[in-house]
């Protein structure tokens, strides 16, 4: 009676008989044929065509009445007439016509009508809902055991989603209580974990042979093309982490080999050699920046790969290629009326501090002395005072 699913037997329902010509069956049943999903109107889909109908004030009488009719039905031997692949629902309450009519199964209807009085009152109110019925406790018990820890009370509804966390991974996720319960939603993370380790499983074996056919000896399973591999190389005994993808479109050398990293040895070899001191141990990569001191005695910031390109020195170091000597930069100075109170700072364009022929400190930068500046502020100041007294004396 309290039932959420199929007939309502505190509800009303409906007795019907109907009959299939191209079969040439009958058959009585019983249901709410309320709906577009109510079963007669499923019937009629199918070609069956309604012979006689009885509504019934709940569907236990209903169900009373129709057991009563089957039970004498097979007591004659007359069903089930169809079978289930010709009709999935309800073939096991068909008749042959040839055998039994749509008349006198009506007439066994009537009968049993009539002696099976309505023992059951109707529900006041609505069908109750499978909100109502499921414990909210008993719900969350459910979701644990199977791998769900719910964040949230239950939301009320089985088709609703819950947001609970993934007890194996730690994932979150919002499935629905229904299909927990059904066994037809897990946590998707797991599922694709568990399908990438059944890829894994199958192509390990083809891509352990194609890093050993390349130089290189895995160290760890397979897991996938994009991953890297931890393996060692054949050639050099170094360990790498290549990955199949890569190895397999062509590289056969480690980045050892290749001479795109280096060890910590050979890596700080190349620096002193550029004239760096390293300061720091080898970061690891030749891309990585490594804190070292320059033969000047500054202290840059630079990378291993710089060094490889042709870097030699920092800055602030003379060199040629648009780089100009500290003696050449002191002499321009000079020569434009500045005299340099510290070391010339490596670039054209950095400030550098002079005294100027007045007595004045400034601070100028050999760039500006190369595009014809030969005083300093209050030069320029005393020297326009002067012009504007000239012009206006008498």
């Amino acid at each position: 009676m309290c039932a959420t699913h199929g007939i309502d037997l505190a509800g009303l329902a409906k007795l019907y008989v109907i009959t299939h010509r191209e079969w040439n069956a009958v058959k009585v049943g019983i249901g709410a044929c309320t709906g577009y999903n109510s079963r007669l109107l499923q019937h009629e889909r199918q070609g069956w065509e309604l012979y006689r109908a009885r509504d019934y004030t709940t569907g236990a009488a209903a169900y009373d009445v129709e057991q009563a009719v089957l039970d004498r039905l097979r007591g004659a031997k007359l069903c089930p007439f169809l079978t289930k692949d010709v009709m999935p629902n309800g073939w096991s309450e068909t008749c042959s016509t040839d055998r039994v009519t749509a008349d006198e199964v009506w007439a066994m209807v009537e009968e049993e009508t009539r002696r099976t009085p309505g023992t059951y009152d109707p529900r006041s109110g609505a069908r109750p809902r499978a909100a109502v019925l499921i414990d909210a406790e008993a719900a969350a018990e459910k979701m644990r055991a199977r791998g769900y820890e719910p964040l949230v009370l239950y939301p009320g509804r089985t088709n609703a989603t819950w947001p609970s966390r993934c007890t194996t991974c730690g994932h979150k996720g919002r499935p629905t209580f229904n299909a927990v319960l059904n066994g037809g939603q897990g946590c998707r993370i797991c599922r694709t974990r568990a399908a990438q380790a059944k890829r894994a499983a199958a192509n390990a074996p083809k891509a352990e042979g194609v890093m050993r056919a390349a130089g290189f000896e895995p160290l760890e399973p397979y897991r996938t093309s994009q991953t890297p591999w931890h393996c060692r190389c054949t050639t050099c005994s170094r360990e790498s982490t290549p990955t199949y993808s890569n190895v397999s479109n062509g590289g056969t050398r480690c980045r050892f080999c290749s001479a795109k990293s280096s060890n910590a040895e050979r890596a700080a070899a190349e620096m002193q050699a550029a004239g760096f001191q390293p300061l720091v141990p080898y970061p690891g990569r030749t891309t990585d920046p490594w804190n070292c001191r320059c033969s000047c005695g500054n202290e840059v910031t630079t990378r291993l790969s710089f060094v490889r390109s042709g870097t030699t020195g920092c800055k602030k170091c003379p060199r040629a290629g648009g780089r100009t000597d500290p003696a050449n930069a002191a002499a321009e100075a000079r020569r434009a009326g500045f005299e340099p109170l510290e070391t010339y700072p490596g670039k054209t364009t950095d400030r550098w501090r002079c005294r100027c022929a007045c007595g004045t400190e400034v601070t100028v930068a050999l760039t500006n002395i190369r595009r014809g500046r030969t005083r300093c502020g209050t030069c320029s100041k005393d020297h326009t005072d002067g012009s504007a007294r000239t012009a206006t004396s008498p």
